[in-house]
């Protein structure tokens, strides 16, 4: 047996003694890009975060605090004012700006206070930062200590002494100046270097620029090294790609990369012509698969199958001989056919061709097939015993294939090579496996044909013996029953004689099992009826007005011995289509079982009613009774079952009444019965039939 096997695609030998030119210079062109873009980059964070930095301090500590130190200067130089003024006019209105000027004071003051030492160089700056603040607010809170006695003194009408009150005010005024004169210069130096911090980052841009420029100087070279030969494979694809087979990429130049990639691709290349070939042989094979499956189903019967499966397949593979045999349970020969080219003859026996069984039949199995290429030529000497040669056939090759069916070995394909040894490919194994479970298949169906053909006797014949039985019974059960009837009647008309009181229960005891057995007789026959084949053909338009007044006639007398009320209601004119006898024992079976579970003095109601967009006939059956139990409902439709309440009541039946009824109403198509139930409420029952309108009639 012979396999396509793809050529090698390994590394070619000479790719790491050419050795990575392109790769070393594209690492070294990367190890260069990653330090420059690292520096650059590093130097680029570090002076914008100092220059963040720089413009942290400007905006959020030394602005701030330049700009608390003088709108605390401002407040105070208005509180002095106004005080002045008012110790000259002694007019209260004049404190007004003294007053509102004494909050925003001491909030700038504190806001100053916030900030200062926060940006300082050294701790010794910040002490300093801090003294000057400590020493501003203290002036100014013994200004105010101040200010509220001379605001006392003048409101008392007493003299003042403003002088103090002007020399603490200068001393302020002194601090206040020595704090904004600190905070202006340490302003002015932020500043100075936050425009430092700008120009060193315009340095660090220009520097960037440069650096990106050397690295694309350095990718172009470093790209023209192997853009050539990947060019020339790319036109090398293009030319392929139009149809030019043919087309290989040059593996002498470039780097080594590109000699390798070239390599690979070649291989690539050879290895889709590979593929090619293959899908084409597979492709063919499936054809002559196909071909042989259908010249099997056009066959007649399985002995032409296998002819007809020889012949293609020995046309189709070029055999010189093609085999086929089926075997028995017992390995005994069933069918055989064979092919064989125009100078052979055809085998006399094929049963001298190596049989199944053993270790062979299990290897078989286990392989699918079994090939040999090249057979001994054929001696004069006769074979051993237990030896599977192929010596009356001639053979030099040989291909054997078991046909499978479920667990066992029924048959053999053999396709032999008579005039030289030869090769088989797993192309042609498949062909004949393929071949071998068409066979199978083919095999299985007539089983399944012959199985199904006895089964079909066998239900007929069972069919007319349980007829015959029928009959017998209704015969042997009839003859009887009648004659006890007869009697019955005799002895209740007292033409025998008188009876006694608990000989009159006891004739109504006979009485009420005789009707029961009758009616259990008529409940099987009708059954029988209804699983008889029932022709749609012969069903008939039938009035549901007549359904619905029959059934009230013919149980009118149960409903007055029961005190049982029948409303009946026709409802409008309305016809199905079905048998009409067997479509009164339904109504008859529900109505009969509605006054049967009623309790004297109930009422039991049959309607029929009209559902025109379903194309509907409902006809319903409620009673208000003893009602069936839930546990008791999902059995109901189930034959000679009973609701346990019915039994718990002695209510007589044979529980074929709803099981006869559903099966009368489900054999016309599209019917269906509901029921609904509520113990001790009552029970409805609904036949739903399909509307039928008679040609030449109308419903309302």
């Amino acid at each position: 047996m012979t396999e396509d096997r793809a050529p090698s695609t390994g590394a070619p030998p000479h790719r790491r003694a050419l050795g990575g030119t392109t790769e070393a210079r594209l690492r070294r062109l990367v190890i260069l890009a990653w330090t420059m873009l690292f520096v650059v980059g590093l130097t680029a964070v570090l002076s914008l975060v100092v220059q963040v930095e720089h413009m942290r301090r400007l905006t959020l500590e030394d602005g701030p605090a330049v700009s608390s130190n003088n709108q605390a200067r401002q407040a105070m130089t208005k509180a002095q004012g106004a005080l002045a003024a008012y110790q000259a006019s002694g007019d209260r209105t004049s404190l007004l700006p003294y007053l509102s000027a004494r909050d925003t004071a001491m909030a700038a003051l504190s806001t100053l206070q916030g900030k200062l030492g926060l940006g300082a160089v050294d701790e010794a700056d910040a002490a300093q930062q801090i003294a000057l603040g400590n020493r501003q607010r203290l002036v100014a809170e013994q200004w105010w200590a101040n200010a509220l006695v001379i605001q006392r003194d003048v409101s008392r009408g007493e003299p003042a002494d403003i002088t103090h009150s002007r020399d603490l005010f200068d001393r302020f005024a002194a601090a206040s100046a020595a704090t904004g004169g600190y905070l202006a210069r340490q302003h002015d130096q932020t500043w100075l270097d936050a425009r430092a911090t700008s120009w060193r980052g315009v340095a660090i841009s220009i520097t960037s620029l440069l650096a990106l420029m050397v690295m694309l100087v350095l990718g172009r070279r470093a790209a023209g090294t192997i853009s050539r030969p990947l060019t020339d494979l790319r036109d090398t694809m293009v030319r392929q790609r139009r149809g030019e087979r043919g087309a290989r990429a040059r593996e002498d130049q470039g780097t080594a990369e590109a000699r390798s990639v070239a390599v690979d691709f070649n291989a690539l290349t050879e290895q889709n012509h590979d593929l090619l070939r293959a899908q084409a042989r597979d492709l063919s094979t499936l054809q002559i698969t196909l071909q042989i499956a259908r010249a099997m189903r056009a066959a007649s019967d399985l002995q032409e199958a296998l002819g007809v499966m020889c012949v293609e397949m020995g046309q189709a593979l070029g055999g010189d001989r093609v085999v086929a045999k089926t075997i028995g349970v017992r390995q005994e020969a069933q069918l055989g056919a064979q092919w064989h080219g125009p100078s052979f003859a055809p085998l006399a026996d094929l049963s001298v061709l190596p049989g199944l069984g053993g270790l062979d039949e299990e290897q078989w199995l286990m392989a699918g097939f079994r090939a040999q290429d090249d057979l001994p030529e054929v001696t004069e000497s006769p074979p051993e015993p237990g030896d599977t040669s192929y010596q009356a056939t001639g053979a030099r090759a040989v291909i054997m294939v078991p046909i499978g069916l479920d667990e066992r070995v029924i048959g053999m394909i053999y396709v032999f090579m008579v005039r030289a040894p030869r090769a088989w490919t797993m192309a042609e194994a498949n062909v004949v496996q393929a071949a071998a479970g068409f066979v199978a298949r083919a095999i299985g169906a007539a089983e399944h044909h012959a199985n199904q053909r006895e089964y079909v006797a066998r239900i007929e014949s069972l069919d007319r013996q349980k007829s015959d039985f029928l009959a017998t019974v209704s015969h042997e059960l009839r003859t009887p029953l009648t004659s006890i009837s007869g009697y019955l009647e005799v002895l209740r008309e007292r033409e025998t004689g008188s009876l006694t009181v608990q000989q009159d229960q006891m004739l109504e005891v006979i009485s009420r099992n005789t009707d029961r057995l009758r009616s259990l007789i008529e409940g099987v026959l009708v059954l029988s009826r209804i699983e008889g084949v029932v022709s749609q053909g012969d069903f008939v338009g039938v009035s549901t007005d007549g359904l619905i007044t029959r059934a009230g006639e013919e149980l009118s007398m149960l409903a007055q011995g029961s005190a049982i009320e029948l409303e009946i209601e026709a409802g409008p004119p309305a016809f199905v289509l079905g048998d009409q006898a067997s479509l009164d024992r339904a109504v008859v079976n529900i109505l009969s079982n509605a006054i049967k579970f009623s309790l004297p003095g109930g009422v039991v109601t049959l309607k029929c009613t009209l559902d025109q967009g379903a194309s509907k006939v409902l006809i319903t059956c409620q009673d208000r009774g003893v009602g069936i139990p839930a546990h008791d409902q999902p059995g109901l439709f189930t034959r000679f079952f009973r609701a346990s309440n019915a039994g718990d009541r002695a209510i007589p039946g044979t529980g074929l009444g709803l099981s006869i009824a559903k099966e009368i109403v489900e054999s016309h198509h599209g019917g269906e019965l509901r029921l609904t139930s509520v113990e001790d409420e009552g029970t409805t029952v609904v036949l739903d039939l399909p509307l039928h309108v008679p040609l030449g009639c109308a419903v309302d």
